[in-house]
């Protein structure tokens, strides 16, 4: 835990300037957390019914139902969010002839992020009145990322960690977020987990390309890996996970979006597939108007 406090004050150190956005800021329906936070004083919650099947074999399965719950809170400033992550699930598996059942939380997480660089900050496109070929041109600044970084307390269930691993692990992270063209965005999340044990220390990443057809609908297209590499440790029940995910989105009015996703894993054992129905909120009421309303 002592690991996790540092990091908080290390992120509370830096100094920067994000903007709130007229329109909800969410993460879903991907699993990559964007770089730019809620804004000071916004609650969001973000949350998702969905199903998952493991399947190994046609005599060895596991049924999965899930609930996923993301709460947001701005606290600070602009640039400054904490963050509840967790899932719940019920499990049905059929392990050849054998049933069994339980429930848990699969994942729980209680951390922070802040935008250390805004890459629009100072920044405006301009429109050259006099010349069209210069309008059209690339903005090569697009490129240029946003970052953030995450540092998080990760609540391990026994099913899910080694017998030699701590309860409260350390989880932290750096989250790339780039507004590519006028539809086109991409975010990358950089991931480590158990990040102060070299036993049990691993590695991940998300990317996440999405593209907006009108201000209501977008799409995504996601893929995740993970490589969980113990020195010295042979955890059978732990291996690379590659996961690729796409869906889409609704937007019902500026502080309230839907989402349906769908996912599966590629030359994995077990073979999974995963979807998801869920719905963004935002408490936009309670936002103090410090900064201009709608820049990003």
């Amino acid at each position: 835990m002592k690991y996790f406090l540092i990091s908080i004050l290390t992120l509370c150190s830096w100094t920067g300037f994000a903007q709130y956005t007229s329109e909800i800021n969410t993460n879903r329906p991907s699993k990559s957390m964007g770089a730019y936070s809620v804004s000071e004083g916004i609650f969001q919650i973000e949350s998702g019914l969905g199903y998952q099947k493991d399947d190994y074999n046609s005599e060895r399965f596991t049924n999965i139902y899930l609930v996923d719950l993301q709460i947001r809170y701005g606290l600070l400033n602009e640039n400054f969010e904490l963050i509840a992550d967790m899932t719940y699930e019920q499990l049905n598996a059929e392990n050849y002839g054998t049933q069994t059942t339980d429930s848990h939380f699969k994942k729980m997480t209680i951390g922070a992020k802040y935008l250390i660089f805004d890459s629009y900050k100072n920044y405006e496109e301009k429109i050259n009145p006099w010349s069209w070929k210069a309008n059209q041109r690339y903005k090569w600044r697009r490129l240029v990322p946003s970052v953030a970084l995450y540092a998080a307390a990760d609540f391990k269930s026994k099913l899910f960690r080694h017998p030699d691993m701590p309860g409260v692990t350390l989880k932290t992270g750096i989250f790339a977020q780039q507004q590519i063209s006028d539809h086109f965005s991409f975010v990358t999340n950089l991931l480590v987990e158990n990040a102060e044990s070299n036993d049990f220390r691993s590695f991940g990443y998300i990317a996440t390309l999405s593209y907006g057809f009108n201000q209501k609908w977008s799409v995504f297209l996601e893929n995740q890996g993970f490589f969980r590499k113990y020195k010295e440790i042979d955890l059978d029940f732990d291996h690379d996970d590659f996961i690729t995910r796409t869906g889409i989105t609704y937007l019902l009015h500026n502080n309230l979006q839907f989402d349906l996703s769908v996912g599966t894993t590629f030359g994995n054992q077990p073979v999974r597939f995963i979807g998801q129905a869920g719905v963004s909120w935002r408490n936009h009421k309670v936002y103090r108007k410090k900064y201009t309303e709608g820049e990003e």
